[in-house]
């Protein structure tokens, strides 16, 4: 019997047990639609986060102290050390950032509140961020200097508190521990936070953004957190990062206080991160494989007792032990084939699923579809060998007595 024939025979065989052909598959189908859903999501995020310190840039600063708890009253970063910083040649852009906790504002149902933080910012957090603007403007130099009540919300708390985006103009209620503040709002971003709001739903707090003079009169606190600071080359950003380091120092005779993150750093560290939660989810994902194979050599070796007398008339008619084997061997490698396309098209179409709950794009590479299909080609082979050499070493007579 030559290949086509040993194909259509097997098809045949598969057809004829459609319910057992789709349980067989079924642990295949399983492992490798997880292994596609889970890395092609894995492949997005990275993708996604790699996407937006892009926008930053590689050369993107953090500067903050090392040991806040610990520290002393003169080594708490400041406004005035926003112009020190400026004056380095490298610098491009400084942003002195302040995160006000334990912030609330009223819904459009006024029983209830929705958590926030308040954001100290200045005008150049625009150079900064990926923060991208529906309506409005951005914070200006004028907004911090008159200490004004003005603020940046994004376009999910806007349709919250006001059941629309277009919020420009209005007025927004800021709860406190010390009072409760009138802020205009100037301006309505894009909601940045999809993907981790889809995990934490309502307990994800919102963020506003304010100038930092202003928010730091309302907290009565006159320090900073962080300084975000971008370089003119990103090539010089870790020896930028050093000499920034040695000025606050000096500044604020302090040799130990206060170290700089590169962006760098960070989107290697998350990207590492990523790497690791994929791969651990992908390779207990890739044990049903293992079980699926199982499963097919099971079923397989079944199929062969079933088939004993059909074997023993094919024999007594010529067959020889290579076509035997050649046709059980090809039935389990159409098993697998067959299991891993549905597999990865389900697999597709659920990291499609999870993209779009996550504010994602799955990415699927070519690759990753070929060494897929190669891997359940492979667990075919594998399971098929010992039933198929078994069912080729079948005595023909014996065979032909079986019940």
């Amino acid at each position: 019997m030559n290949l086509t024939e040993s194909i259509k025979s097997a098809f045949r065989n598969l057809l004829a047990n459609k319910m057992r052909s789709f349980l067989t598959m079924l642990g295949i189908i399983i492992g490798i639609g997880s292994v596609i859903m889970i890395t092609s999501v894995g492949a997005g995020s990275q993708s996604a986060i790699t996407a937006d310190f892009d926008k930053l840039g590689v050369g993107m600063l953090t500067i903050q102290m090392k040991n806040p708890n610990k520290a002393k009253t003169r080594d708490f970063l400041t406004l005035d050390d926003t112009e020190l910083i400026r004056k380095h040649p490298e610098v491009e852009n400084v942003c002195p950032y302040f995160q006000g906790w334990g912030a609330s504002v009223k819904l459009k149902n006024p029983k209830e509140e929705k958590e926030s933080l308040i954001n100290g910012i200045n005008e150049d957090f625009r150079f900064l961020s990926s923060q991208e603007l529906l309506y409005g403007r951005h914070i200006i130099e004028s907004d911090g200097k008159t200490k004004s009540k003005v603020v940046i919300i994004d376009e999910v708390l806007a349709q919250k508190v006001f059941a629309r985006k277009d919020v420009v103009g209005e007025t927004i209620a800021v709860t406190l521990w010390r009072g409760t503040y009138d802020f205009t709002i100037i301006g309505v971003s894009k909601n940045a936070n999809a993907a981790l709001e889809s995990m934490m739903g309502d307990q994800m707090p919102s963020m506003l953004y304010a100038p930092i003079e202003t928010v730091n009169d309302m907290y009565r606190y006159d320090y900073v957190d962080y300084f975000y600071v971008t370089t003119k080359d990103a090539s010089s950003a870790d020896q930028t990062a050093l000499e920034l380091t040695k000025m606050l120092e000096t500044k604020h005779r302090n040799e130990d206080a206060y170290f700089v993150k590169n962006a760098a750093q960070d989107l290697e560290m998350v990207n590492n991160i990523l790497g690791i939660i994929t791969g651990f989810i992908s390779f207990v994902a890739g044990i049903s494989l293992l079980v699926g194979g199982v499963g097919v050599m099971n079923i397989m070796l079944v199929t062969v007792t079933e088939r004993t007398r059909e074997i023993g008339i094919r024999k007594s008619l010529g067959a020889k032990n290579k076509d035997i084997r050649q046709q059980f061997l090809i039935e389990a490698v159409i098993l697998t084939i067959i299991g891993g396309v549905i597999g990865i098209t389900l697999g597709f179409l659920g990291g499609i699923g999870i993209g779009s709950a996550m504010k994602i794009t799955p990415k699927i590479s070519s690759l990753s579809i070929i060494v897929t299909v190669g891997v359940s080609t492979i667990i075919g082979i594998i399971a098929g060998v010992y039933p198929a050499n078994k069912a080729a070493k079948l005595d023909p007579i014996e065979a032909l007595r079986y019940e």
